[in-house]
């Protein structure tokens, strides 16, 4: 059975300007960051729940350090500089 979900794509011209412009997708291993295996992407099956979190990390994190406070997984960095991209999911190799 599939499912579609979405990951996060690295926008074009970033890549171009800093990867060669190579194809990469925001990893779910937080410590690997970027992947161009889109089998290790991060896959978010509700699109609007996850920018909601993001926005929501955001104005919490400027509200307890200030505009000027690192906000990586927020939404107005994950904009800037990645691309929703709608995939589809076969959820039997997710469950292995």
């Amino acid at each position: 059975m599939t499912q579609d979900a979405w990951v996060l794509q690295l926008k074009e011209e970033i890549s171009n300007e800093h990867f060669d412009g190579e194809i990469l997708y925001l990893a779910e291993d937080f410590d690997e960051e970027l992947t161009d295996d889109l089998n290790r992407a991060e896959i978010y099956y509700d699109k609007e729940e996850i920018i909601e979190f993001m926005k929501e990390h955001d104005a919490i994190l400027i509200r307890e350090y200030g505009e000027n406070s690192i906000r990586n997984f927020g939404w107005e960095n994950i904009s800037k500089n990645f691309n929703f991209v709608e995939v589809t999911v076969d959820e039997e190799s997710e469950s292995e």
